[in-house]
């Protein structure tokens, strides 16, 4: 009977509440420090692919999305009134003044051929760049940027899939960016901006 009172001795129920307490902490204070560290990793894994990934300017031609590399984009923005030349390629629609800069304007879809979605009232512009050569590229509207993991989600090629329509710009492809539905066609700026058709004009 001693031993049963024992048993629910409320000093011993104390103590047993105490430690069970400290133990707990104790637990809460080492998961809290493999949280932390868990959390510091997951960030620092997370900046790691945000750093991999490329970001690229796209813009529709048509009912086409492409894209440049940003590093090869200078400026966007709405196409200024564009003052015609005589003795020139039709691609060439004339010239347009940009920040007190002259600048020739290639029209992207008489270019390479692409058939224009519609009329626009205000068609955009690319300021594209390659070493010394800078030109307004004449395209539909600006899509936005798209970031590209090419280490993890490598580009397609290009293939008759994506249409014949295509076909005069397919050899300035790098390849083309799949997300769901949406289709965009990287170009590659290096051989646009050496491209023996548009250096001849510049």
């Amino acid at each position: 009977m001693a031993d049963a009172n024992a048993s629910h001795n409320p000093d011993t129920g104390d103590q047993e509440d105490t430690t069970l307490h400290a133990l707990l902490a104790a637990i809460d204070r080492e998961t809290a420090q493999e949280l932390a560290l868990d959390a510091a990793s997951l960030k620092e894994r997370a900046a790691r692919n945000i750093r991999k990934k490329k970001p690229y300017i796209a813009f529709a031609l048509g009912r086409d999305e492409m894209a440049l590399p940003i590093g090869s984009v200078r400026e966007i923005g709405y196409l200024p009134p564009v003052t015609p030349l005589p003795n020139i390629p039709p691609w060439i629609r004339g010239i347009v003044q940009i920040r007190g800069e002259i600048l020739s304007v290639v029209d992207c879809c008489l270019l390479f051929g692409i058939k224009e979605a519609g009329h626009h009232l205000r068609p955009s512009y690319v300021l594209f760049t390659h070493e010394n050569l800078t030109f307004c590229l004449m395209v539909d509207r600006i899509a936005g940027v798209v970031n590209v993991d090419e280490l993890h989600d490598p580009l397609l090629p290009f293939t008759s899939e994506y249409g014949d329509h295509l076909s005069g710009v397919s050899s300035f492809f790098k390849g083309a960016h799949v997300v769901g539905e949406r289709t965009v066609h990287i170009l590659d700026d290096q051989k646009l901006g050496s491209s023996p058709l548009i250096v001849q004009w510049q």
